[in-house]
């Protein structure tokens, strides 16, 4: 048979008569929106840390350094330790300009994600999961959006590609790493979340 678009008509329309198909769920449009969201939030957190990496690398170089700290703390930190004069003051400036700018428009985003958090009550009930906090549960709770569609608990995994590879070949069955084909944003999460449980969490 030649291949044309109305032949591959007909035989798709064939392997929907037979049933050899799987249905593909669509997200609904609610789910699809919050993780607009989430993506779009995920940009300027990478920025920030990107931008708090690099200020801290070239501070560094002069031997100067300073604790753990994010937004506001951050740049009152660089300020103390870059006076003027210092020759990365004109550097720093335009970095931690930027920098604020960024954590401005993430705070909007954090803001309503979550609002959105309090108006979902199974995002609700994920957060009191220890180590499971407002992005991680609403990021769980629109990826998977129906539950229903998961025949199990175990096809969640394979979902979000945090299955092994098997390699099969005759007689030999290897498993590697996680896939990694699912989606890559929550595993994200899913991985800071069981970290945040396994060092942090004293429940």
């Amino acid at each position: 048979m030649n291949k044309s678009d109305e032949n591959d008509a007909r035989g798709l329309a064939e392997l929907v008569r037979v049933g050899w198909y799987r249905e593909v769920k669509v997200k609904s449009a609610a789910s699809q929106a919050a993780r607009s969201m989430l993506v779009a939030r995920s940009r300027p957190v990478e920025i920030r840390r990107d931008l708090e990496n690099q200020t801290r690398s070239m501070l560094k170089e002069y031997g100067l350094q300073f604790s753990r700290s994010i937004g506001s703390q951050f740049r009152r930190k660089v300020w103390e330790l870059v006076a003027d004069g210092h020759p990365l003051r004109p550097l720093v400036q335009a970095l931690l300009s930027v920098h604020e700018q960024v954590c401005c428009e993430q705070e909007k985003l954090d803001r309503q994600v979550r609002h959105l958090a309090r108006e979902d009550e199974t995002t609700r009930r994920l957060m009191t999961v220890p180590g499971i906090g407002v992005v991680t549960a609403l990021t769980f709770r629109h990826t998977i959006d129906d539950p229903s569609r998961l025949r199990s608990a175990a096809n969640v995994g394979a979902y979000l590609g945090l299955t092994p590879r098997r390699k099969q070949s005759g007689e030999t069955d290897i498993n590697s790493r996680v896939s990694g084909w699912g989606d890559r944003l929550l595993r994200t999460y899913l991985y800071e979340a069981a970290s945040v449980l396994l060092h942090r969490t004293k429940k």
